[in-house]
Parts: structure tokens; sequence; C-alpha cells
């Protein structure tokens, strides 16, 4: 009996493996990994090219087609890009600067591949490939087309028509699930699957933990006495990074504890190219740089040490996150996380106790800064649940593996 060949369409922004980050990227090496054990699937992957120093290999037994941007392009792109993020100043800016090179992408995707010969094809969070797919694949596009929804938002609306037209859509959690349903009347014919996303969970003896802990801590002349709060993601307005520095300066002189902020992250993943929305915060965390660290873009295998040497992770989204993986990671090392209520957040930490979570609205900053004095006031060393990966990568292998349900 064949396997079923399943292809996935990376969202064309980041190369697969993820050598250069990227949550979605991870995913997909999860999945190619997790395959290598079972041998249920023959597995193809589209993706862009890479450059650099490879911290992570090809996935043995997958076939890679990998698809380079024109120089012209990407120069397009880039004073698109500048146009929106400085003129504009529109907080998309970052999910908007690659549209010339969505174009080719898909174009030469279709051009290279016979998207027919596969059982099923999965496109990973990039909705303006879907068009293209429809027009090439024709009647096969409803049968073996899923579309791998990582957002709650519609944000191409001339893309409605063919995500409705998908086998499936693959949701990353319930809440994403319901409000697809509630909010789009043109998908609630098509179904939508939860699919729970899962991590490689980081493991180290109690030894080891406490070995590393010491290490990063000397690295940055950080006491054991001290408090370290963490911040693993994004530096975009969505995320509320420039929320939670304010709120984190202005209760820097009522805290019983010596604090720092360690901010771990970049405008974007996989480089640390500047946006506007990073300077600002850049600049405001400079008011107090003794307390406040930005360290750039961190390669993901690296953030683990930052997860142990802090004491508490803050996730201060104030757009609905659908399912943030720093979510799963902080819990997954055990860390006392301080959560913004939105989103999916509270589904992912449902059965997680070491947390406090605080409302977004208008009075957003002071919920953080209540957060805050509150982990302080009540703050033990050392204070980590001993926490199972409930989110692993088995479980997000199994789950996807049966959405996608080709046997």
């Amino acid at each position: 009996m064949r396997r079923k060949k399943v292809l996935f369409i990376s969202a064309g922004i980041f190369p697969i493996p993820a050598n250069k980050g990227g949550a979605v990227e991870e995913l997909i090496d999860t999945f190619t990994e997790n395959n290598a054990k079972e041998d249920r699937y023959e597995i193809s992957v589209a993706s862009c090219v890479f450059k650099g120093r490879e911290i992570k290999a090809k996935t043995k037994g997958v076939k890679y087609y990998y698809f380079r941007t024109p120089f012209y392009l990407s120069l397009a792109d880039k004073m698109y890009y500048l146009y929106v993020d400085r003129i504009e100043k529109d907080w998309r800016s970052m999910f908007r600067q690659y549209c010339f090179r969505n174009r080719h992408y898909i174009k030469k995707i279709t051009e290279t591949l016979d998207l027919k010969t596969y059982d099923a094809v999965i496109v990973e969070n990039n909705m303006s490939l879907l068009e293209k797919l429809s027009e090439v694949m024709g009647e096969e596009f409803e049968r073996k087309c899923m579309y791998h929804m990582h957002s709650n938002l519609v944000d191409n609306e001339e893309m409605i028509p063919y995500l409705a037209r998908c086998r499936k859509i693959l949701a990353v959690s319930d809440y994403v699930k319901d409000h697809l349903y509630q909010t789009v009347p043109q998908l609630r014919n098509t179904e939508i699957v939860k699919v729970t996303n899962g991590i490689r969970g980081w493991t180290y003896s109690t030894e080891e933990r406490q070995s590393l802990r010491e290490q990063m801590r000397d690295r940055y002349h950080v006491g054991e006495e001290e408090t370290i709060y963490l911040f693993a993601g994004r530096v975009s307005p969505e995320k509320g990074v420039l929320e939670m520095t304010r709120a984190f300066r202005a209760v820097l002189p009522r805290l019983r504890h010596k604090s720092r902020l360690f901010i771990v992250g970049s405008a974007s993943s996989g480089s640390d190219k500047e946006s506007y929305y990073y300077r600002a915060v850049k600049k405001e965390a400079a008011q107090s740089p003794e307390s406040i660290i930005l360290t750039g873009y961190i390669n993901h295998e690296d953030v683990a040490k930052y997860h142990v040497m802090a004491d508490a992770q803050i996730v201060p989204s104030i757009m609905d996150d659908p399912a943030p993986l720093t979510v799963l990671e902080g819990m997954s090392m055990g860390n006392f996380l301080l959560l913004s209520k939105a989103g999916g957040i509270p589904e992912y930490s449902a059965n997680y106790s070491n947390k406090i979570f605080f409302e977004r609205g208008d009075s957003f900053e002071k919920n953080i800064r209540d957060a805050f004095l509150s982990y302080d006031q009540d703050k033990a060393p050392h204070r980590y649940e001993n926490s199972a990966n409930h989110f692993g990568e088995e479980r997000y292998y199994r789950e996807l593996a049966e959405a996608v349900d080709v046997s």
C-alpha cells in the first residue's frame, strides 16, 4: 500500500527547516520530524531559500523545493514596506512587506510542482496564496487543499471565497474556530477542525537548570536575589510590548524585590530589522537601561536559556492571540506566567496553576502594573510548577495527521 503524498506550502517568508525561526516554520519541522519516526506520509515541502549558517538539518526522507525571489521584487517589497511602516505607520506593516514575493513564490510553485499528484496540499498561514492554487488545481482544490489558520484575522477579504472552498480549515484553537464561524458567514458550510499547537519540550535536570540559570545571570550581571521578568516573542503593537514596558517602568519604585525586564525578540522573526514600533519600545526602555534589557533577535534554540534565567514570564497581548507558542514554552518550563486574558491564551493555559490573568481595555497598562505588583508581593524563590509538557510534539503530530485524514 503506497503512502499518501502530502505537500506543505510554507508561508514563503522564512525557510524550512526553520533556520531563521518562525513559529509556523517550527511547527512544520515538528510534523516532518515526527513523520520520519512514524513513516506515515510521503512529505514534500515548498519553501523560500535560505542563506547563512545552518542551525537545523533537513528531515531525512522529506523532499524540499526551494524558490528564490528575484532581487528586483525584493527591492519593490522593501520600498513598499518602508512606505507602509514610515508613512502610513500601519501596525500590519510587518505582515504586508512581502506582497510581490508572494505572487512570484506561488507562481513558481504552481509551475514547478504537479499539485494534482498530491493527496493533500496544506497551505500554512498565507491566504494570499490560495487564489492561484485554486486556479491551477481546479476541482482538485476542494478535495485536497487545506488552509492551516494560525491567526483569527481574515485580513484579505478577497481570499474569503477561496478559504470557503478549501476542503478544511485547520484552526489552532477553539477560539479561532468559533471566531471564524461567528464572524465570516461564508465559512459556515466549511469544515473547520481544531489542531492544537505543540512544542518540543525543553528538558533539564534540576542540576542542569540551576547551572544554566547561574551562567545566564552571571552573563548579564544579575544577582540571584533579583527578580527577572521575561517577554519572549515578536516586538510589535499587537503584542502589547510598549504598554508592558511603560507599566514596568511605572512600578519599578514600588517593587519590593530588585527587578529587571528582559525583552527577547525583534520586530520580525529571523532578523534584527527595526520597525517604527521597535524603536518606540527601545526609546522607552532606554529611560531605565539598567532595568530593561532588549536582546534583539535570539535563535529559537537559545530562547530556553532565558526562560531558565527568568522568574516570571509575561504575555501582554492586545490582540486576541490565537495560540502563542511562547505560552506553551513557559508552561513546559514550569515558569510563573502573567497573561493577558485574550484569544486562545485562557484556553491553552486552563489547566496551569502558576499564572495571573490581567484584562485588556482602557485600563490595560494599569492592569499590567497590578500584575507585576501582585507577583512581586507573593513571589517565592524558584516558584516553578512541576509541569509536564501537555502540548508536546507527538500530540501535535497526531492531531494534524488525523485532521489531514488522507488515508
